[in-house]
């Protein structure tokens, strides 16, 4: 098999020999229209490179799932798609229907699986590359070059059907998953880095167990594919609240949710505090947690919604401080009692001067705004210590607790915290008014 991709005009006798001498032609078509947004929002430079390394993944995908005398080439649009046109059977046997369909999926799951890294840092969530097929059979009526030009048509038509197909099953999955509240929360500590005392805990939203929705990520792209985010965000916050029942004062219970969340009507008002008491809960144990990667179109409308919760008790966390969306003027006008640093700022920060230098100035921002400050993500002590030096208050991260489910939670064990984590800490680690947790599975 040839190691150099070339455009299958380049490689039209030798398509055109297989068609007339064997009487028919099978093709698969390697969608990869996908990474045309790769050159709209990072320019050429970058998707040449994704077609680089895409030409490489393929040919070797070929090389192990296709018989050494098969063609693989570009299509007609450079970079949408990749062709393999199918060479007969030893046997001399045409290529079937089934043989297609057969092949196509086979490498539309490894190239989905390796496609995934490669498109990772430029395209949001995880891209679903589609292989279509078809087949031809030689009409000495009609130009071989016609009849080629309609098999790669059809199997293009073959891909876009298979593509709206996958994505009605995949929402139609998410429907059931709604439907049927197939959702549970994990709970991850947040913790005083210095006297390691609990502040409270985080609420993480997990899908069907063993399926590849339980990843939250998965969740909730095929959510915004979807068009159903907002219904699963609303699902999860109704679970996290449901599964905090009796949660003692004055422990914190930060759940996520979508800046639409604070127009929910019936997540708002007496009616939403009312539903805390029959959990047991107050408005100023519970902490929204706003991800700034979803968009706030008006933070005028927005700060006055928030408002609305806060007179109340409720208080505001922002997450991902330092990940690069809004600006920090518009996120003090929401007034956070919290901000969450994102985890790239904590990776590594021992070893980063500039790391440091921004977590120090965005602490000087937090003290000037009255917001206390917790570090994401922190997984090695040296990480800790040089927080704990730079002045954090409080971290969250597999170093402090990995999530875990609460605790069958009884007047009888009060005033255990009715909360674990899932593995053992390092020595000291929550130790000051907490008891020790009891072990649960890894999540």
């Amino acid at each position: 098999m040839n190691n150099q991709i070339q455009h299958y005009r380049e490689r039209l006798q030798d398509v055109l020999d297989i068609l007339v001498g064997h009487g028919s032609l099978g093709l698969l078509l390697i969608d990869t229209s996908q990474f045309s947004r790769v050159e709209h929002d990072y320019g050429s430079k970058a998707y040449q490179t994704m077609l680089r390394r895409a030409n490489e993944i393929i040919v070797d995908l070929a090389s192990t799932e296709l018989r050494f005398n098969d063609i693989v080439t570009t299509g007609d649009k450079a970079g949408d798609s990749f062709l393999v046109f199918l060479t007969p059977k030893r046997t001399g046997e045409s290529v079937r229907v089934a043989d297609l369909e057969a092949a196509a999926q086979r490498i539309e799951q490894n190239l989905n699986r390796r496609m995934s890294a490669l498109a990772l840092p430029f395209l949001r969530g995880r891209p679903k590359f589609t292989v279509g097929f078809a087949l031809v059979l030689h009409n000495p009526l009609v130009t071989p070059e016609r009849i080629v030009t309609r098999l790669i048509e059809e199997a293009g038509e073959c891909a876009r059907f298979l593509r709206t197909i996958s994505k009605f099953k995949r929402r139609s999955r998410l429907l059931e998953i709604l439907l049927n509240e197939q959702v549970t929360t994990l709970f991850q500590p947040l913790v005083h880095l210095r006297d390691q005392t609990v502040l409270g805990y985080e609420a993480l939203s997990r899908g069907p167990q063993g399926t590849p929705f339980e990843s939250p990520v998965n969740l909730f792209d095929m959510a915004d594919e979807s068009d159903l985010v907002f219904e699963l965000d609303r699902l999860c916050r109704r679970r996290a609240l449901a599964s905090s029942s009796g949660l003692e004062s004055p422990t914190k219970l930060f759940i996520n949710v979508l800046p639409s969340a604070m127009y929910d009507p019936d997540f708002s008002g007496r009616r939403l505090i009312e539903y805390l008491d029959e959990l047991g809960l107050s408005p100023e144990q519970i902490v929204f947690e706003i991800t700034e990667k979803y968009a706030i179109e008006d933070y005028s409308l927005f700060s006055e919604a928030v408002r609305d919760f806060t007179e109340v008790g409720f208080s505001v966390a922002v997450d991902d401080i330092g990940a690069g969306h809004s600006g920090l003027e518009k996120i003090a006008n929401l007034n956070p009692r919290f901000l969450k640093f994102d985890i790239h700022l904590t990776r590594d920060i021992d070893a980063s001067y500039v790391r440091r230098e921004m977590v120090r100035a965005l602490k000087e921002l937090g003290d000037k705004m009255e917001s206390t400050i917790i570090a994401e993500g922190i997984e090695r002590e040296e990480e800790l210590q040089t927080l704990i030096d730079l002045g954090i208050e409080y971290g969250q991260g597999f170093l402090l607790g990995r999530p875990g489910p609460r605790l069958d939670y009884t007047a009888e064990n009060s005033p255990r915290i009715p909360l674990v984590v899932e593995e053992p800490r390092p020595a000291g680690i929550l130790r000051a008014g907490t008891p020790p947790p009891n072990p649960a599975t890894p999540a």
